[in-house]
């Protein structure tokens, strides 16, 4: 799905004349997207040079939440590797009890 961050809109239409379907419309000094008509050919994106538009996948729950547990252990072997090196004398339980603090933080 293709959006307009308005922030980053200066209004000067190009993404408009870009639209093969007339899917973009200027409303307010703004772009506007009419996702009925837009079959999301991104021609739109490659026009703007502001980079206004943006392209976004929605995702479930379930897949933020795994995407989230995957963040959550790269970054704590992260963190453990990067003990590992500064502190070469630490042993395993001491790394083991490292790692339930960071998960206890979240």
């Amino acid at each position: 799905m293709l959006k307009v961050v308005k922030e980053r809109c200066t209004g000067c239409g190009l993404c408009t004349e870009s639209c093969p379907l007339q899917a973009i419309s200027m409303s307010n000094g703004y772009a506007q997207i009419d996702v009925s008509r837009c079959r999301e050919c991104r021609l739109c994106l490659e026009a703007c040079p502001q980079g206004a538009i943006t392209e976004t996948a929605p995702a479930s729950n379930r897949e933020l939440q795994a995407t989230v547990s995957s963040l959550k252990q790269k970054t704590a072997d992260i963190i453990k590797r990067i003990d590992e090196l500064q502190h070469p004398e630490h042993k395993p339980d001491d790394l083991a009890t490292m790692r339930s603090d960071f998960e206890d933080l979240s």
